[in-house]
């Protein structure tokens, strides 16, 4: 009874005890309990102005009342809503008595101009904290990535700026941007307020604050409507240790196994591990949680499931995966893979690949966004399919990528592939760099391509309105090698324009192999682009058609407006240049070789090797044009007109062929084995002299032609101005109206009597003349008024005794003297034909020569026909 009556005591004491204690401890936790009695959002103030489409770091200073003293620490990160982009996060403080304010930073990228929301709390109390958000007057096209200037060390101070280039700015002002880095914390990159250039300029973020560890803080930098990723890298310094900084989950392989450090773990970030297999689930969605990746495994990869974006930095890693992808991501967020610089990273699937509901094409296969920076390497090599594939779009800033095989494509995008800066090195055994349902824009870099398909294409076929698959090249070294028939080295079904300060060569050799295939326009604004098919063309069974080779195959329009463009086609049947629309040529410089052979497929089907073939018109305003060819030099179905610039075909078949030809200026060069310049509208089987109406127009310039026929009209051939030299077999052969109404006209031929006069309608007095004793080669024929004034000195380019002959200062009733031979002394050949053609701006001495004729012009006829 003793012990139980004890018992019961003792249990007395304990209870009375713990009942003490457990009120105690009320009463101590509320006390250190932060409270308030009032939170009042409605008087807020920002630090900063918040712009649409600009980075922003800000401060809310929101006032409370009723605190009661105590300290509270930093809360959790709370998205925005209505204009969404953004996060406030509590910083940590201590309560005032009474009265205070308490901060929350907000930072981010405002997606739209409007009002950012916050659902914020603090001491027991909660209120709507409402940032406004102006729309930004800013607009640029392209910003270009650039990597931080140096290197910063962690716990020191650092300073430093990044200047980064834009095209397109709108002129507009902008308001102060800031942006807070990631990975490593602790610093900001602030673009001061300004004024955009119109056209090209660029912006400076000066970059400071202390680094809160080591690794690579990144800056996702927005302005104008585009955006960058700017990385620093952040040594441990001399004392310190290699610390990840708080924001990031640490994945460290190690053989078949692979180690996590997760901060995160509480915040709805797991990690799974099996083997060396890591599966990350994330359904936080305030944080671009940083994944950090180093070592090796044989048989390891990372995959991850995430409902907001997210950044990948590879720091040394190396993975194998012999059954699915190295890196997989199953999230439809935008995914930052961040190459650390001075580090070296491979990954490397399998042949073949584990039974999955889920897609995996390749071996960085991600359903979202996919961005590369960084300065550091990594390898890739694709077994399966594809090397990089998204089923979104890929960006490319900085980066050293290498693909050094893959089955399939080597990169391959869903929507768009751009690359701004970085290497981007492929070897494929399908298409290089495919946008699939997009674009391909490329700013900078350098791109080197081998594959065996198209080399850098946009391929998109389908219906929708929405999409546009062109490829644009505004910068960057580019070069491709492709191998396969009917492979192109650039391809795209919309529009394809170059304008770049860089050099881009495509080197093609597979059989009906194109250096540039556009479904739409082609134009070149700047640039040095060298082209070279080697392949011949052949009968495709298929299509039921001849697929020839062509340097530029353009669907629809083509403009050369700038830059120098070199295309060689040496195989059977293979083109420069070929266009299904207009062509126009209003800058730059053009060469042409064309040196392949007819290609026969039957009487019926047959390709020729032309320089410049274009089914619509084709307008010359200016550069130069130089063509060698075996077949057609350059060629119309429809018309060719020349204002301006220089032509020049060295070797044809036939140099100019078009219905309609008008030269209005500059200087045309034409060398033909058959036609210099033909107006036709067909070849009629076994000729024909009628008249088809066809048309060549001189009203400008320079024309200097030769060739069995110099000029053959099927039509007509009115010379209005300008200068035309010929030299053929027969140098003028119309069929109907041959014209002189002004300009100068010089040509000549053998003694054949093939050629006619010029019609009788002409309203400029001209002669026809005929020697029965050709002036040779190494002669001159000279035409002077009776004051001894020069009015032609030529020197033919083979022995001659017909010539055309017409000037704007012979008249009529006017006596003239004619020689052959003579010297000339000082100038040049007019349009600068070399060996012969007519005299300008020397002295002509008719020492030595012979007077074959002083004729006196006809007071009633404009056609003079002289004979000696």
């Amino acid at each position: 009874m003793m012990i139980k009556k004890s018992l019961v005591v003792v249990s007395f004491v304990l209870t009375f005890i713990l009942s003490f204690q457990s009120c105690k401890t009320d009463e101590i936790t509320a006390v250190k309990t932060a409270s308030i009695t009032g939170l009042t959002c409605g008087s807020v103030t920002f630090s900063a102005t918040a712009t649409s489409g600009a980075s922003y770091t800000g401060t809310a200073t929101v006032p409370y009342t009723g605190g009661n003293g105590v300290a509270y620490t930093a809360g959790a990160p709370v998205a925005s809503s209505g204009v969404t982009g953004l996060t406030a996060t509590l910083s940590a403080g201590t309560l005032a008595t009474g009265s205070g304010t308490a901060s929350f930073v907000i930072t981010g990228t405002p997606s739209a101009a409007g009002t950012a929301s916050f659902p914020i709390d603090l001491g027991g109390q909660s209120c709507t904290l409402s940032l406004p958000v102006v729309a930004s007057k800013a607009n640029i096209s392209t910003l270009v990535c650039t990597v931080a200037p140096a290197v910063g060390t962690n716990g020191t101070a650092y300073t430093g700026t990044v200047t980064m280039a834009y095209t397109g700015g709108n002129g507009g002002t902008y308001d102060v941007s800031v942006a807070s880095s990631t990975g490593v914390e602790g610093l900001t990159a602030t673009l001061a307020a300004g004024t955009l250039a119109n056209g090209a300029g660029s912006l400076i973020y000066t970059i400071a604050g202390t680094p809160t560890s080591s690794g690579t803080a990144t800056f996702n930098l927005s302005l104008g409507g585009q955006s960058c990723t700017v990385t620093l890298a952040i040594s441990a310094g001399s004392t310190g240790t290699a610390t990840a900084a708080k924001d990031t989950v640490v994945i460290a392989y190690s053989g078949t196994s692979a180690t996590i450090n997760n901060p995160y773990q509480s915040s709805g970030v797991s990690v799974a591990v099996s083997g060396a297999d890591v599966t990350v689930t994330s359904t936080n969605t305030t944080k671009e949680i940083v994944y950090l990746l180093s070592g090796t495994a044989s048989k390891g990869s990372f995959k991850i499931y995430s409902e907001y974006k997210y950044n990948i930095t590879l720091k040394g890693v190396s993975l194998t995966n012999s059954t699915g992808p190295a890196i997989n991501s199953q999230s439809k967020k935008k995914g930052t893979i961040n190459v650390v610089t001075g580090t070296t990273n491979t990954l490397i699937d399998g042949a073949t690949y584990a039974t999955s509901s889920e897609d995996q094409k390749g071996t960085v296969f991600s359903e979202g966004q996919l961005s590369f920076m960084g300065t550091g390497t990594l390898n890739v090599t694709g077994n399966n399919k594809h090397g990089v594939v998204s089923d979104d779009y890929i960006e490319i800033n900085d980066v050293n990528i290498v693909v050094k095989s893959a089955v399939k494509d080597g990169i391959h995008a869903n929507n768009y592939f751009l690359m701004n800066t970085g290497t981007l090195a492929v070897t494929s055994s399908n298409d290089g760099i495919v946008a699939e349902e997009g674009y391909v824009a490329i700013n900078g870099g350098t791109i080197t391509v081998n594959s065996v398909d198209d080399g850098i294409t946009a391929p998109y076929e389908g219906t929708s309105t929405t999409i546009t698959p062109y490829v644009l090249i505004k910068g960057g070294k580019i070069t491709v090698t492709t191998t396969g028939d009917k492979a192109n080295a650039i391809k795209s079904e919309s529009y394809t324009t170059i304008g770049t300060s860089d050099v881009i060569t495509l080197t093609v050799s597979g059989k009906g192999s194109k250096g540039i295939k556009t479904g739409g326009d082609f134009t070149l604004t700047s640039g040095t682009v060298k082209i070279t098919t080697t392949g011949a063309a052949y009968y495709d069974t298929a299509d039921l058609d001849i697929a020839a080779p062509a340097g530029i195959n353009c669907d629809k329009n083509l403009a050369l407006k700038g830059g120098t463009l070199t295309i060689s086609s040496t195989g059977i049947g293979g083109k420069g240049i070929t266009v299904d629309g207009t062509a126009t040529v209003s800058g730059g410089t053009t060469n042409i070789t064309a040196s392949g052979s007819t290609y026969t497929y039957n009487s019926a089907n047959t390709s020729e090797a032309k320089g410049f073939k274009s089914d619509g018109a084709f307008v010359m305003n200016n550069g130069e044009l130089n063509i060698s060819a075996t077949d057609d030099g350059l060629k119309s179905g429809t018309s060719i007109t020349v204002n301006d610039g220089t032509i020049n075909v060295t070797k044809s078949y036939e140099g100019m062929e078009s219905i309609l030809i008008t030269i209005a200026g500059g200087v045309c060069n034409l060398t033909a084995s058959n036609d210099g310049i033909n107006t036709s509208y067909g070849t009629v089987s076994g000729g024909t002299e009628s008249n088809d109406n066809s048309q060549l127009t001189v009203s400008g310039g320079v024309l200097i032609v030769t060739g069995s026929d110099a000029i053959d009209s099927n039509g007509n051939f009115t010379i209005k101005g300008g200068t035309v030299i010929t030299y053929g077999n027969e140098d003028i052969d119309v069929n109907g109206n041959f014209l002189v109404n002004g300009g100068t006209l010089i040509g000549a031929e053998p003694n054949n009597n093939m050629t006619k006069a010029m019609g009788t309608a002409s309203t400029q007095v001209g002669m026809f003349i005929k020697s029965s004793a050709s002036l040779a080669t190494t002669s001159i024929l000279h035409i002077e008024d009776a004051n001894g004034k020069d009015l032609v000195t030529f020197k033919p380019k083979s022995a001659s005794a017909i010539f055309h002959f017409s000037h704007p200062s012979l008249a009529k009733s006017s006596p003239y003297k004619i020689y052959f031979g003579g010297s000339y002394t000082g100038g040049s050949f007019v349009g600068g034909s070399t060996g012969w053609g007519l005299y300008t701006g020397g002295t002509y001495s008719n020492t030595g020569a012979t007077l074959k004729s002083s004729p006196t012009t006809s007071g009633t006829s404009t056609v003079n026909a002289i004979s000696f």
